[in-house]
C-alpha cells in the first residue's frame, strides 16, 4: 500500500511539473553568433566584399579586396551589466600578421581584429542583433634599412547578424572601409556560415556548393550550407558564397 501511495505521489509530482512546463513563456531569445563546434575555434564565414563606389584607379591595393572567409566571435561579458560583444578578423589580416611577424612591435602593431559592443541582449523586430561601433583592426609594419613601411586598417561598422530559428547567427552584413599605405575603399560586405569549399582539381566545382547529397554521382553528403542560402562557386576563392542579400531566409 505504501509502495501504491509513493507512485501515485510520484506521479502526481510529474504531472504538475509536466502542467508548469506547458504554461511556462517561451525564453526572449538570445543574440548569438555562429561558430566551428568542432574544436571551439573562431566561427568562419564566407564573406563577399563590393566596393560602394566605382574606383577611379581599380588597380589601387584597397580596392581589390574579394571574397574570403572572416571570421566572427562572440564574447560574453563578465559583468552582468555590461554588453556582451562580437569580434571580427578577417582571413587576409591574420595572413598579414604571419608574413610580417618578424617586423612587427606588438606593443606599437595594433590589434588584427575590430570588437565592438552589441546593442542588445536580444534580436530587434527585424531579427536582426546590431554591433553599430567596432575599434578599428590595424596592423602597422615599420620600416627596415631595405623595406618600406606598411600599414592595413580595417574600419568597421553597422555589423548586424541575422538570428531566426531558421538562420541562428549565420548570416551577417556591415560596412567597411579599408585602409592601405594611404590607400582608403568603402565596402559592403556579407556573409554566410560555414566557409565551404568548392574547388576541385584548383578550379570552380558548383556541386559542392549544393546542400543534398547526390548518391548518383557519388557525392554522399551535402555541403552543409542552410538550403535556403542562395549561394555560388566564387571562382577565384573557390569558396561558396551568398548570391542574394541579408537576410535571404525563403526557400527557393
Amino acid at each position: 500500500m505504501m509502495l501504491k501511495m509513493m507512485g501515485l505521489r510520484v506521479g502526481v509530482a510529474a504531472m504538475a511539473v509536466a502542467a508548469g512546463a506547458c504554461n511556462t513563456e517561451d525564453p526572449e531569445r538570445q543574440c548569438s553568433v555562429a561558430r566551428a563546434v568542432s574544436d571551439g575555434s573562431t566561427g568562419s564565414f564566407a564573406s563577399t566584399f563590393t566596393l560602394k563606389e566605382e574606383a577611379s584607379h581599380p588597380d589601387r591595393p584597397c580596392t581589390l579586396l574579394k571574397s574570403e572567409p572572416v571570421g566572427l566571435q562572440k564574447y560574453f561579458s563578465r559583468e552582468p551589466a555590461a554588453p556582451d560583444t562580437v569580434a571580427i578578423r578577417t582571413d587576409r589580416m591574420g595572413r598579414l600578421v604571419t608574413q610580417y611577424a618578424s617586423r612587427v612591435d606588438p606593443a606599437s602593431a595594433g590589434e588584427p581584429y575590430a570588437a565592438g559592443a552589441l546593442a542588445s541582449e536580444s534580436p530587434g523586430p527585424d531579427n536582426f542583433c546590431d554591433v553599430p561601433e567596432l575599434s578599428p583592426a590595424r596592423l602597422e609594419v615599420p620600416a627596415t634599412s631595405s623595406l618600406p613601411a606598411q600599414s592595413f586598417a580595417y574600419e568597421w561598422s553597422n555589423l548586424r547578424v541575422y538570428n531566426t530559428p531558421e538562420i541562428p547567427g549565420t548570416q551577417f552584413v556591415a560596412d567597411l572601409r579599408y585602409m592601405e599605405n594611404g590607400c582608403t575603399a568603402e565596402y559592403s560586405v556579407k556573409g554566410i556560415w560555414p566557409v565551404v569549399s568548392c574547388a576541385t582539381a584548383g578550379k570552380p566545382d558548383e556541386a559542392k556548393c549544393d546542400p543534398y547529397p547526390d548518391f548518383n554521382v557519388g557525392r554522399l553528403r551535402g555541403s552543409g550550407i542552410n538550403p535556403i542560402f542562395p549561394v555560388k562557386c566564387d571562382p577565384v576563392a573557390l569558396i561558396c558564397v551568398l548570391t542574394g542579400e541579408v537576410p535571404s531566409d525563403k526557400k527557393p
